[in-house]
């Protein structure tokens, strides 16, 4: 059997830790194949990639202005590398993505080439804003493969699409269903420098009062921050103990205060009683709040509200989040906090999660192995 050429587009760390457990899976299915693109290759270990996605993390405007020429030259090869793959899979960064596509059908319109098969995984979040990407994927692409059960809703009928499970559900280890008596608190304050500005002065007072209580504060931080200057970075941080592993961290953890984003989603499903809390510059919560049509801001907290009334407009209780609470801007205080977590709710928040987990299905990378199995062939015939 020829081996196929697959072009792969992951810019995000997350995406590429999905990609990792997609090939993994497979791999099983003993097809020969070859991988080029943008992906991470500390994540893809035994593969070698065309470009490594760190070339575009820049910080500030005038860091961005001076990447633009590698930027546009960096896209330009990809478009010319991928229309000369078998198959192309996007994952993620729609904003980075969705032009390359256009570009790659271009180049092979114009030199009367077939272009590659083209698969977009990770799909933006169409039904929080910017609705008219889905117009424009269900005409760019071949297959769209949703890792949420109502996203498929949101696109024009007859698009390609299909739902495949949810990621996370490959990657947690474990996943607790009642609560645990631990002394452990887990402090998860995000890994930007925005975001832990913000929240660490706030998870700070907080974790003081709960150690004078008897607690034990952890301080999860992302692992890339390993090798980085800590004290520079969160300032004092002596209160608590330091974890750079985010399963590990919470396993033994009776309740996490957690950034918005992936993390509340990842603490739900893991069983670990979360409170949200977010906080950004005025300017830009309300740019967002004008942009975004959502009752709540916690991924877990959508994702159930879906469930139960296909839409946000039909939520008869839109102030009372589904699963766990959200504290936002001038409501994040230590005081607020350490009264929700004296007064919270288990019974909701674990109904809720065993909900959730019951929505959700299933891991994905083995349906997307499955679907990339059965693609191949067809176009081998």
């Amino acid at each position: 059997m020829k081996p196929i050429k697959i072009f792969v587009s992951a810019l995000e760390y997350s995406a590429n830790l999905h990609l990792a457990r997609l090939i993994e899976a497979f791999e099983e299915k003993k097809i020969p194949f070859s991988l080029c693109g943008i992906f991470d290759t500390k994540v893809l270990k035994n593969y070698t990639s065309t470009y490594n996605p760190t070339i575009f993390r820049v910080m500030g405007f005038s860091g961005i202005l001076k990447l633009l020429p590698k930027f546009f030259a960096v896209k330009k090869n990809l478009a010319k590398l991928a229309s000369t793959c078998d198959i192309a899979l996007f994952m993620d960064s729609s904003s980075f993505n969705i032009p390359l596509i256009k570009n790659i059908r271009k180049i092979c319109q114009n030199h009367s080439n077939t272009p590659p098969y083209i698969v977009y995984y990770i799909l933006p979040q169409v039904w929080a804003w910017k609705a008219y990407r889905a117009k424009v994927l269900s005409t760019i692409c071949d297959t769209l493969w949703g890792i949420l059960p109502f996203e498929c809703g949101f696109y024009p009928k007859n698009t390609p699409i299909c739902y495949v499970g949810h990621p996370l559900l490959d990657a947690i280890p474990y996943s607790l269903n009642a609560y645990q008596d631990s002394r452990k608190i887990a402090f998860m304050p995000g890994s930007r420098k925005a975001e832990i500005q913000a929240l660490f002065p706030i998870f700070q007072s907080l974790a003081k009062i709960l150690k004078e209580n008897g607690k034990i504060p952890i301080l999860i931080a992302p692992k890339s921050f390993e090798n980085k200057n800590l004290n520079a970075i969160y300032g004092d941080f002596s209160d608590f103990e330091m974890v750079f592993d985010t399963y590990s961290g919470l396993k033994d953890c009776s309740f996490a205060f957690v950034c918005s984003g992936t993390a509340t989603l990842e603490s739900t499903l893991l069983g670990i009683p979360t409170i949200l809390a977010y906080k950004t510059r005025m300017l830009d919560y309300y740019i967002a709040k004008s942009l975004v049509k959502l009752n709540f801001i916690g991924l877990a907290n959508i994702f159930l509200e879906f469930s139960l009334y296909k839409t946000p407009k039909n939520n008869p209780n839109p102030k009372i989040p589904p699963i766990h609470p959200e504290f936002l801007q001038n409501l994040v205080t230590p005081q607020n906090l350490l009264k929700a977590y004296e007064n919270y709710d288990y019974t909701r928040f674990f109904e809720g999660k065993t909900k959730l987990v019951e929505y959700l299905q299933q891991g994905s990378a083995k349906t997307c192995a499955q679907n990339l199995e059965n693609l191949i062939k067809n176009l081998q015939k």
